[in-house]
């Protein structure tokens, strides 16, 4: 079968070699990754799952950094991988934290070396208001003149705390989505739940512009959930995503083939709902 993974997450090798030095310098990649018990996925590893499954494309994606340096030099990275890997495409990371030009500038750079998004943005844990429209207006329009996608972290708002849950509730990504119609948007982690709001007649439309994916939906959900959010936001709307290297890639699919979805289904979500969104 043929997989596109929306969701997975590389770094440097010397953020694996140096650890602490860059968890001092960032605090939400010390929330994630402080632990020697928790592995920092590396080129070695991209390279194994490449071999491993010659079918499979990946989407690489940043972590959501406050330091701006560090940004650029994990974009590089991903802008690197992307190029050397035809398997491979880039979602690059930015912070409004750093100023409108800032980002602007660094979506220009990012998005001439073929970074087609950005993402996974994590708004608590880079220290900013995801609803600050006045920041986002002119970040949104260069990312909608671009053709670019912006991948959102997302949290359910009850249910048990981990490490990088933070408060994106369903009613956040709701106000961003429907401020921002024109930029396509995926919501991780099915959205923190916002697809069960799908019962209202409304949102199904007011939301044409969002997707969701399923990255690490094993530790939040009864694998039930894919099926029961499939048939409630259209066959189009789910994108497979792992989160690897917190999820093994097997370990996400077996998940979702758990689901009871028909062959048509799965092949919807693990394939060709990604390949549409993306082109690819």
């Amino acid at each position: 079968m043929n997989i596109i993974d929306v969701h997975t997450h590389f770094f440097p090798k010397d953020m694996k070699s140096n650890r602490s030095k860059y968890c001092r310098l960032d605090s939400n990649f010390s929330e994630l990754y402080a632990e020697k018990k928790i592995n920092i996925p590396v080129e070695d590893d991209l390279v194994k799952i490449l071999n491993k499954y010659p079918k499979i494309k990946l989407i690489i994606q940043s972590i959501g950094y406050q330091d701006f340096e560090l940004s650029k030099y994990t974009n590089d990275f991903l802008i690197e991988m992307s190029t050397k890997y035809d398997q491979v495409k880039a979602f690059g990371s930015i912070n409004i934290t750093w100023g409108v030009e800032k980002c602007l500038e660094e979506l220009e750079r990012i998005h001439s070396k073929g970074v087609i998004g950005i993402g996974e943005l994590h708004p608590d844990a880079q220290g900013f208001d995801l609803l600050n429209f006045n920041i986002f207006d002119p970040i949104v329009e260069k990312m909608v003149s671009n053709n670019m996608i912006i991948n959102f972290h997302s949290s359910e708002p009850v249910g048990h705390i981990y490490k990088g849950k933070g408060r994106m509730f369903p009613s956040k990504l709701y106000s961003f989505a429907t401020k921002y119609k024109k930029l396509k948007m995926i919501f991780s982690h099915l959205g923190g739940g916002l697809p069960i709001y799908y019962f209202m007649p409304e949102l199904k439309k007011e939301l044409e512009n969002v997707y969701y994916d399923t990255a690490a939906i094993d530790f939040l959900y009864d694998s039930k959930i894919v099926k029961v959010f499939y048939e409630i936001v259209g066959s189009e709307k789910i994108l497979f995503g792992s989160d690897y290297g917190l999820i093994p890639i097997e370990r996400a699919v077996k998940n979702i083939r758990e689901s009871k979805l028909t062959s048509d289904e799965l092949n919807n979500i693990f394939y060709k709902n990604a390949s549409n969104l993306l082109s690819w």
